[in-house]
C-alpha cells in the first residue's frame, strides 16, 4: 500500500509531509545546506505538534513552522 505524501521544496529547505494512519501525518525537514544547523534533518509528527486534516494543511503548517524557526537571514 503506498503512503500518500507530498513535497514542497523552497530554497533552503525540502520539506515532505506523509500521512501514515487516517489523521495522523509526519514531516520531514531537510535543509539543502550542508552547513545548516539543522542539517541532518528532523521529523515533526501529529504528536509532537504538526497541524492539519490533509496533506495540504500540514504541508502548509511545515512551511510556518520552518519560518518561524529557521527564518532566512
Amino acid at each position: 500500500m503506498e503512503v500518500p505524501e507530498e513535497t514542497r521544496e523552497l530554497v533552503d529547505v525540502t520539506i515532505r509531509v506523509r500521512e501514515n494512519s487516517p489523521g495522523s501525518f509526519e514531516a520531514n525537514f531537510s535543509p539543502t545546506s550542508p552547513t545548516h544547523m539543522a542539517r541532518q534533518g528532523f521529523t515533526v509528527d501529529t504528536r509532537r505538534g504538526a497541524k492539519g486534516k490533509s496533506l495540504a494543511q500540514v504541508l502548509d503548517w511545515a512551511e510556518r513552522y520552518w519560518r518561524q524557526n529557521y527564518p532566512v537571514s
